[in-house]
This record gives C-alpha cells, structure tokens and sequence, in this order.
C-alpha cells in the first residue's frame, strides 16, 4: 500500500452562495492524498500498472469544470466520491481550499476537508 500525495491544484469552479460567485467560476485550490496498492507498479516499473497523475489532475479539472453548485462540502464530497470510484483508491482524503473571501472576512484559509 502506498499514498499519492498532489498539492494545491488549481481548478475554475462555479461554485458558491452569493449571487456573484453563481455566475462566474472562481480559483479552488485542492490537495489530495490518494492510497492504492503500489505492488504491480513497483516491480514492473510501467505506468500502465499504476496510476498517471495527469489523468488525475485531468479528471478533477473536467470534474470542476463541468460542476455548479452553492456548497465547498458537497463539491468536496461528491469529487472524492468520483475519484475512488474511478481510480479504485483504497482511501481518498481531499483538501478544497476557496482563497475569494479570505481577506473579505479577515481569514487566513478557508477550507474543507474529506476523506473516503
């Protein structure tokens, strides 16, 4: 077993609960740490026997992209929910940070964080 740890992926979403934030996406930043078994991938040294990063990365840019709603908590639980069911991951943990309102509402961060 081993965990693939991506940082800080930068993703357009429309996502939120003030009319502004509706209608034009906004920066999301998400960390995810994502366990699976590494055995076929560690002896055969071949891609094709693990997981590709950029098919993830991909997958949660499409995922934002085509995503509408008014919840960080819903959006976080229903990404990770499409991560493990897609890349058959043991354990999702998934970290959304939304930057837009921080300095608004006098915040270092403003996060959620899920784990599946």
């Amino acid at each position: 077993m081993g965990k693939i740890k991506l940082e800080s992926i930068e993703v357009k979403v429309r996502i939120g609960l003030l009319e502004e934030e509706q209608f034009a996406p906004q920066d999301l930043y998400l960390s995810l740490e994502l366990s699976y078994d590494f055995s076929n991938i560690r002896e055969s040294d071949e891609i094709t026997d693990g997981i590709d990063y950029r098919e993830i990365v991909g997958f949660v840019r499409e995922f934002s992209k085509a995503y509408d709603g008014k919840t960080l908590e819903r959006y976080a639980h229903l990404l990770a929910a499409e991560l493990k069911e897609k890349f058959d991951f043991s354990k999702v943990r998934l970290i959304v940070d939304k930057p837009r309102y921080v300095q608004k509402l006098g915040l270092r961060e403003i996060s959620v964080e899920v784990e599946r």
